[in-house]
């Protein structure tokens, strides 16, 4: 593997985000790095954001400024608001964001002090009045946008039948009881397993074998469908849980997580 490694060019060599120039007596000087296909893109003034996320914009270039130029900061000053002008923002106002850069790394707040808040959908006029009615009663507001890029582009990926997927699935039975189950692996693997328990009569490890001896009925393996495609460990084992609770006629043994009181109560509600 080869590595290319930076040269110097005019007496400067660009380090991460920082230009670093040699000076005539032998020192340097510092200034913001950027790449000659930089195009003064941010975020616009009139996007559909929330305002305390654009102004983070602005504050982050001018602290950056700020922390990095050691000479010339006045003509940055002029380029960024420059920027800035060309990026839907009002000059004048927005020269605040120089006046008050950020104070340094901040420090970390004990957990136990945190304080619960809440992840809203922005929608400019709406949740700016909610967040305001939470702050009253000490709740923090994050926002998050409706439309992004990535929502708008096509997924590439082939699609995986769900079938292949970790989840959490169910098999009726013929008497209109059903089984509950969850798998980190290829469902139809788990199902030509359920159909060796039934074949060769494994009443002590499975469920559906035992409910097929004690009653002939017939298991309607053919009907088995995914009910969610859920990949985490402790949330499969939450959900197969939930599950055999909404359906209090199923075939499943009491072996699985235990769900809280409460969340009974919510489910029969």
């Amino acid at each position: 593997m080869k590595f290319t490694l930076e040269q110097e060019v005019n007496g400067s060599l660009p380090f991460l985000d920082v230009l670093i120039s040699r000076k005539d007596d032998g020192s340097f000087s510092h200034q913001v790095f950027q790449k000659k296909t930089h195009i003064a893109q941010f975020l616009h003034a009139k996007s559909h954001y929330f305002p305390a996320q654009k102004l983070g914009v602005l504050n982050t270039l001018a602290t950056c400024a700020l922390r990095i130029y050691d000479d010339r900061l006045s003509e940055e000053k002029n380029h960024l608001l420059n920027v800035l002008v060309y990026n839907g923002y009002n000059r004048r106002q927005d020269l605040k964001a120089f006046l008050k850069p950020s104070k340094g790394p901040k420090v970390k707040k004990d957990p136990n002090d945190r304080i619960s808040g809440v992840h809203l959908p922005f929608i400019q006029g709406t949740t700016n009045g909610i967040a305001s009615i939470l702050k009253k009663h000490n709740v923090t507001s994050t926002f998050r946008t409706l439309n992004t890029i990535r929502s708008s582009l096509k997924f590439v990926k082939d699609p995986v039948e769900p079938k292949d997927m970790k989840a959490v699935y169910v098999i009726p039975c013929s008497c209109g009881t059903s089984y509950i189950g969850e798998i980190d692996r290829s469902i139809n693997l788990r199902i030509k397993e359920h159909i060796a328990d039934i074949k060769h009569e494994r009443t002590r490890s499975s469920a559906l074998a035992e409910h097929v001896e004690k009653t002939k009925h017939h298991i309607c393996i053919e009907e088995a469908n995914v009910i969610a495609k859920i990949s985490h460990f402790h949330h499969r084992k939450f959900r197969e849980g939930i599950e055999i609770e909404r359906r209090s006629s199923n075939l499943n043994r009491d072996d699985r997580w235990k769900i809280s009181s409460y969340w009974i109560l919510a489910l029969s509600s």
